[in-house]
This record gives C-alpha cells, sequence and structure tokens, in this order.
C-alpha cells in the first residue's frame, strides 16, 4: 500500500545515507518545500518530478522498512529519502 502522504508530516532529504542532507519537508501534501516555503518537487501517486512550469520527472517512490520511502531516478540510484516525522 502506497504512503498517503496528504496524511502526515515527512522530511525530505537529498540522496540515501546516513550523510544524506535535509532538503524540504512534506506537510500533509502532494509538495516538497525547502524550509522558505519554496516548492522543491510535487508527488504524483508514486512519481516525482520538479515544481513548477516544464516540470521533470525525478523518479519513482519505492517504499523501504520503518515506514520511510525512497525516490529512485531514472538509472537506478536513490534521488530522494522521505522519512515520516
Amino acid at each position: 500500500m502506497a504512503t498517503d502522504f496528504t496524511k502526515g508530516q515527512f522530511n525530505v532529504y537529498a540522496g540515501h545515507g546516513p550523510t544524506a542532507e535535509l532538503i524540504g519537508r512534506i506537510d500533509e501534501d502532494e509538495f516538497v518545500r525547502n524550509k522558505s516555503g519554496q516548492l522543491l518537487y510535487r508527488i504524483d501517486g508514486t512519481e516525482v518530478y520538479t515544481a513548477g512550469i516544464g516540470a521533470k520527472y525525478i523518479g519513482e517512490i519505492l517504499e523501504a522498512e520503518g515506514g520511510r520511502s525512497i525516490v529512485v531516478g531514472p538509472n537506478h540510484i536513490a534521488v530522494l529519502t522521505i522519512d515520516p516525522e
């Protein structure tokens, strides 16, 4: 069952692993925003796109253990990690 990002708050990290940098949050909607509130990414089902006009496909959301999700790009590399708060 896919994670419903409209129900909860999530931290979003660039990449994957212990050194991944916190880049933004999801606050009960389908958007990743940075600390200033600027839209970074949009979630559409299990797909992630850049925000704004001319949005580009970033990758597919795959569920991992502990409620965590990994966004894997077309080249099979972890682009983002989404952790429930």
